[in-house]
């Protein structure tokens, strides 16, 4: 079918992808749709066992998440959508439904229940147009299909599945893989629609979308008043969507009604909110947390009347906040998943108390916005008699008052403060302060998405000590409180200050004056106090690294020759050094007592930028890797970013000096006593040497298998660190001994590790200026396989013994770097 047609009907009109699936956004942009994208919040709690099918359970659960988004768009996003789109992709197997695993055990599961299996992979989809009847209520049409995918997976070994699962691939995916990615790996045959498995029918949709602008008014299309709209509860749920009635789908509006819509949407908004406002108040969501009542029940435990509240549980049906369902021959009222979830006193979500607070505080000063206008008083002066200024005043005289006021600050910034905290890049600020940061849910929102930050809340006495009431469950070191007057006193010294709960309420004179404090307390500039703070991770990371170096050169040179001795051309075989200490006692007695540091001031050199680049770039792959990630919530997701960041940070400072590394190897494989013996007489001559006999190409001998073993032994060097420290209780504050022990396991596993990489990219460096018959290997590939052949499995663990010991340095510049940071 041609699709431009179909599509060009859909201009002008604001069509909502009820999903955050990144596969399904890609496969509909594929296809020239234009969408914007609202993730649900539908939880997907539905009970399978209701279900007969398991297409059924998809279609069903797309259809919640498609309605949801419906409902809730007019009222937070304010503006309605014209067509909302839902899926929901499910893979079943022998009888069961099989959905995203839960942690990597539940992947294991799924998969090797798949294995050697035909299986099918069922997508529901759910396309919802909006409609607005005369009155304000809105209609819905939805058209529902889903489509069935057969696909047989490989008989898998258990070595092949956990190789599977480490990847990550499984754990956002139903049935826990992937077909697109390396999942397609484990597949013999796929019958049907391949992008089905991918997460979304493209071909049945475009036909179900052709049917919905081209058919005849007789269609697919079901209508679904806004005060029908239900939710999958219970069985008496299931039932109810089956008595909605089929008609045909309306004409499509033009900009100009598009327009008078929206108008309308802003003169209904009031009675949205003001029915939102009496339910919370008289407690209907409180007592409807249960199981559904009658209007009785609700009337008789509200201590309202019958015909009134009839009328309010409607209403806060026809604005998404009740389900009525009908159940043997009567009607019940239930809450929304959004009403449990946020209306709901008790729920750890709720915005109950800030809805109240707006009831009381809030609306009485909009209902005087036009008096205040026109005798430029504040809309505090003519609701409440006071001014923004006295009205504090009042919430700090009595305990109770404050509590109240407390709570409904504590409730916004619980359900606002990510988006808040995530909405800017705040990856050059260290130190924040939230001034009138009150019970400091906010500021453990800004930790959380900002690794690197630490927020002090600055509040009146009163309020830092009340906030003992909402203590956090988080125990975050990097959250401080501290008591004071802003506008009398000091403020705490930081780089960024959070104004966000206080402007509002100080008049034209306090707010110059507060911001006239700010301009004299805040540090020089938020960029040059970021430069500074740049600038000391990279003065603690050089100065720590060649303290330590100079202090293990000796080992680090006894650990080099024992690797790259059957690779030197001034070693015979006859003069091999047998071991550690063999190699400790020849080497004074053959080139002197000093030739212990011979490379050593390359090495210096070399690891002052390197580890100075790593620290500072590490913290920076840390914003993007570990932004927002909670470390006590999101264990595996925050060890995986710590890997990640430190592997980056490796690999990409080893870009810039790979070649002082190259020199260090070669000036300490340099085993000749006078300068006339030597191959080289100094990390100068060294590099011109290389340079004119082979290049560029010559200094970065064995780059590759380096970048394949710094990524490894970064990764585990400052991952395994970083998140074995982020697990203590206080880790800036951890003594110093902790942290070397610490540091100190984390080098000697990585080193081991990664030890093979070492040995193979230094025997590749010895090659360089070879020509001829004296190249011993012709690539990283062939060296590996001579030295397993030639020497054994061993050889590639040469020296490792002594690379423990000389990790002993590098756990020694981990710890000197946290403390060179505290000055």
């Amino acid at each position: 079918m041609v699709l431009r047609p179909v599509i060009s009907k859909l201009h002008g009109k604001l069509v909502v992808l009820a999903s955050g699936s990144p596969r399904r956004q890609e496969i509909l942009t594929n296809i020239g749709l234009r969408f914007e994208v609202v993730p649900s919040w539908f939880k997907e709690t539905l009970d399978k066992a209701l279900f007969k099918t398991p297409h059924e359970y998809a279609v069903e659960t797309a259809k919640q998440k498609a309605m949801e988004v419906a409902r809730r768009m007019p009222h937070k996003h304010l503006k309605k959508p014209d067509v909302v789109i839902g899926a929901d992709t499910v893979v079943t197997v022998d009888g069961l439904i099989l959905e995203k695993p839960v942690d990597k055990q539940d992947a294991y599961c799924m998969l090797s229940r798949l294995s050697g299996k035909e299986h099918s992979v069922f997508t529901g989809v759910v396309i919802v147009i909006c409609h607005e009847r005369e009155g304000g209520e809105t209609e819905h049409e939805v058209v529902d299909f889903y489509e069935e995918t057969k696909v047989k997976f490989a008989e898998l070994s258990e070595e092949m599945l956990w190789e599977y699962i480490n990847s990550g691939e499984p754990m956002d995916k139903a049935g826990g893989y992937g077909i697109q990615a390396l999942g397609g790996m484990l597949v013999e045959y796929v019958q049907g629609d391949f992008l089905n498995v991918v997460g979304f029918p493209v071909n049945h949709f475009c036909k179900q979308l052709g049917k919905i602008y081209n058919s005849s008014p007789e269609s697919h299309a079901r209508k679904i008043p806004q005060s029908n709209i239900t939710a999958c509860d219970g069985p008496c749920t299931i039932a109810n969507y089956g008595n909605f009635n089929s008609v045909g789908p309306e004409g499509t509006k033009s900009n100009t009604e598009g327009f008078s819509h929206s108008i309308v949407e802003l003169l209904d908004g009031f009675k949205a909110s003001k029915t939102l406002f009496v339910a919370t108040k008289l407690g209907v969501f409180d007592v409807l947390r249960g199981s559904g009542l009658t209007v009785d029940e609700v009337a008789n435990r509200i201590h309202a009347s019958l015909l009134g509240t009839e009328r309010l549980l409607d209403a806060a049906v026809s604005v998404g906040l009740l389900h009525k369902l009908k159940c043997e021959e009567k009607y019940v009222y239930r809450n929304t998943e959004q009403a449990r979830q946020f209306l709901v006193s008790d729920s750890p979500l709720s915005l109950h108390a800030y809805i109240l607070h707006c009831n009381d505080v809030i609306w009485p000063q909009f209902t005087q916005l036009e008096s205040a206008v026109r005798e430029g008083t504040t809309p505090h002066e003519r609701a409440l008699g006071k001014n923004s200024e006295k009205c504090q005043d009042v919430y700090l005289k009595k305990d109770e008052v404050m509590i109240h006021f407390m709570k409904a600050m504590h409730s916004i910034a619980n359900v606002t403060g990510r988006d808040v905290a995530t909405a800017f890049n705040l990856s050059h600020f260290r130190t924040a302060c939230d001034v009138g940061g009150c019970t400091g849910a906010m500021a453990y929102e800004f930790t959380k998405a900002h690794p690197e930050l630490s927020v002090i809340v600055f509040d009146l006495p009163a309020v830092i000590e009340m906030r003992s009431h909402f203590q956090s469950k988080e125990k975050d070191s990097r959250v401080s409180f501290v008591a004071g007057d802003f506008l009398k006193d000091d403020l705490p010294k930081a780089d960024l200050y959070i104004l966000a709960r206080i402007l509002h309420d100080l008049s034209d004179e306090k707010l110059h004056e507060l911001l006239n404090k700010l301009s004299k307390t805040c540090m020089p500039g938020a960029m040059a106090d970021a430069a500074i703070s740049f600038a000391k991770d990279f003065l603690a990371g050089g100065v720590a690294a060649a303290i330590s170096k100079t202090a293990v050169a000796p080992i680090e040179r006894v650990k080099l020759l024992l690797q790259v001795q059957h690779a030197s051309k001034q070693i015979s075989a006859d003069k091999q050094y047998k071991g550690i200490i063999d190699c400790v006692v020849r080497i004074p007695k053959e080139q002197g007592f000093a030739s212990f540091w011979r490379g050593n001031l390359a090495n210096v050199i070399r690891y002052f930028p390197t580890q100075a680049l790593n620290f500072a770039f590490k913290d920076k792959y840390k914003q993007i890797f570990l932004g927002g990630v909670d470390k006590h919530t999101q264990f595996w997701r925050y060890f995986a970013g710590n890997l990640a960041s430190g592997g980056a940070a490796g690999a990409t400072s080893l870009c810039f000096v790979y070649p002082l590394d190259f020199a260090r190897t070669r000036l300490a494989a340099d085993v000749g006593k006078a300068s006339s013996s030597r191959e080289f007489n100094g990390l100068g001559d060294c590099l011109t040497k290389i340079f004119k006999s082979d290049g560029l190409r010559g200094l970065y001998q064995g780059f590759n298998v380096s970048v394949q073993g710094i990524i490894i032994y970064r990764a585990a060097y400052f991952g395994i660190y970083d998140t074995a420290k982020g697990m203590l209780p206080d880790p800036k504050n951890t003594h110093i001994v902790v942290s070397w022990m610490i540091a100190q396991s984390v080098t000697a596993v990585a080193g081991v590790i990664s030890y093979p990489f070492d040995t193979v990219r230094r025997r590749m460096m010895m090659q360089s200026g070879r020509k001829g018959a004296d190249i011993m290997y012709t690539g990283t590939l062939d060296c590996w396989r001579k030295i397993a052949r030639d020497e054994g499995s061993k050889a590639f663990f040469k020296g490792a013994w002594s690379n423990v010991l000389r990790g002993m340095g590098g756990a020694f510049v981990l710890v000197l770097y946290d403390e060179f940071k505290k000055y």
